[in-house]
């Protein structure tokens, strides 16, 4: 209980709430009832799980891109993939889409795209077939441009683990290069007059 004798003081606590712990949790338990769902119905969990693991980078990227750039506002609306070079290139590391985690950062951006940019596609397939053959037979084209055609457990179990990867490779860098880079989000507390 306060003593009523003391002079009182504000005190100002203040804190950073990070949420790529939530969004890479999700994307966990979204990979989980994936793998415990039928054939056919999968897509409904994968695509989620795709997406959070998207969201724990971009979440990533505005954490270590806010405390290593000055000026991350300005940076806000780079590409997923040029915000992720900017930082990893800052934090030494080489950057080769032709290696792993690029190759799957770059799967990650080509689903981000198509998942936040879903527009209409219009396919078709030309068959030679003989005469009198019924047209109800043929298969019916797909394309590699939508979002299912991007989804499946092994993509989602990869967007998972390269966000992890990533994550531990820039905390990694970060500390090797002294840069102090907060991702659990400290307590400060400051005595205002």
């Amino acid at each position: 209980m306060a003593d009523p004798e003391k002079k009182k003081i504000k005190v100002k606590v203040t804190r950073e709430i990070f949420e790529h712990g939530y969004l890479g949790s999700i994307a966990l338990n979204q990979l989980a009832q994936a793998k415990r769902e039928q054939d056919g119905h999968r897509f409904r969990w994968i695509v989620p799980s795709m997406a959070f693991s998207v969201f724990r980078i971009e979440a990533l990227c505005n954490i270590y891109g806010r405390q290593l750039f000055p000026h991350w506002d300005h940076f806000e609306s780079t590409t997923f993939i040029g915000k992720i070079t900017m930082i990893s290139e800052f934090l030494g590391l080489t950057v080769d889409f032709s290696k792993e985690p690029w190759q799957t950062l770059n799967k990650m951006k080509t689903f981000r795209n198509a998942l936040a940019h879903a527009k209409p596609q219009r396919v078709s397939k030309e068959h030679v077939v003989d005469e009198g053959y019924f047209e109800r037979l043929l298969p019916v084209p797909e394309s590699n441009k939508t979002i299912l055609s991007h989804s499946s457990i092994e993509a989602a179990e990869a967007f998972e683990e390269v966000a992890t990867e990533l994550d531990m490779l820039w905390m990694h860098n970060a500390r090797a290069l002294k840069k102090e880079v907060d991702t659990i989000g400290g307590i400060k507390y400051e005595v205002v007059e």
